[in-house]
């Protein structure tokens, strides 16, 4: 089958043109010496995808104490030295999919993931967990242009972290336990919170829209009740049994 100019047209860009070429060569791959050595990560990355399809329309209950029958499939199914591999994989094809959707529709996405597994010894607390997340560099920019004039996004995935990375831990540990009959503590010392970084962290690597952020302890203020109390009932009492001691 000779090869069609719609095929070797094939740009960078994202269009229902380009689609089409792109399957053209796909299915012609011999035709095309040279191509998959050329594009190795980017076919890789569609090869997830091609397992990813439709993973979100299939929410159905399973057991609030097990992990879902994918997760001992995945690990049944690939060997622990490439696990954090397509892990790694799996959260940056998130992200370009994210960036993808936000350029060529003029959106914003905001992409927050959240591992489950914590290190031996580590609590279930906001600063021991970290996140990565996708936010585009435009709408960071006019955020600061705003009126407003500051970026509320690391207050944002701060809340995330405390209200649905939590949790996240808790539950990754319950059905540990019950998959896994070892303490995941072990007797392992608690290992030091993470670092504190004030503001929006710098983007891994420089110039994405990629970043990581470290949960912080959610400081409280006191009550006013609380704030109030302390000496000065204390000297009221004294001051008024002076007051009876002249009477």
């Amino acid at each position: 089958m000779a090869t069609t100019s719609r095929e070797t047209d094939l740009t960078d860009d994202f269009s229902g043109d380009n689609l089409l070429r792109l399957r053209g060569i796909l299915n012609n791959l011999d035709k095309h010496p040279g191509f998959y050595e050329s594009h190795q990560d980017r076919l890789a990355a569609s090869d997830i995808a091609f397992f990813a399809h439709g993973a979100s329309l299939d929410d159905k209950p399973y057991n609030e104490n097990e992990f879902h029958p994918a997760f001992i499939k995945y690990r049944n199914g690939t060997s622990a030295g490439y696990r954090f591999i397509l892990q790694l994989r799996l959260k940056r094809a998130i992200m370009d999919h994210a960036a993808l959707i936000d350029r060529v529709t003029g959106s914003t996405t905001l992409v927050v993931h959240i591992p489950g597994s914590l290190e031996p010894g580590t609590p279930a607390l906001a600063e021991h967990i970290k996140a990565n997340a996708y936010i585009p560099g435009p709408v960071l920019r006019e955020i600061e242009r705003s009126e407003y004039g500051s970026n509320t996004v690391p207050e944002i995935v701060q809340t995330i972290i405390r209200e649905i990375g939590v949790p996240t831990v808790r539950r990754f540990d319950r059905a540990r336990a019950k998959l896994w009959k070892f303490p995941r503590w072990g007797g392992a010392p608690i290992p030091r919170p993470l670092p504190e970084i004030n503001g929006m962290p710098h983007p891994i690597p420089d110039d994405s829209s990629r970043y990581t952020f470290y949960g912080k302890r959610l400081r409280v203020l006191p009550s006013p009740d609380e704030y109030f109390r302390g000496d000065s009932e204390s000297e009221e009492d004294d001051y008024f049994s002076q007051v009876r001691k002249i009477e």
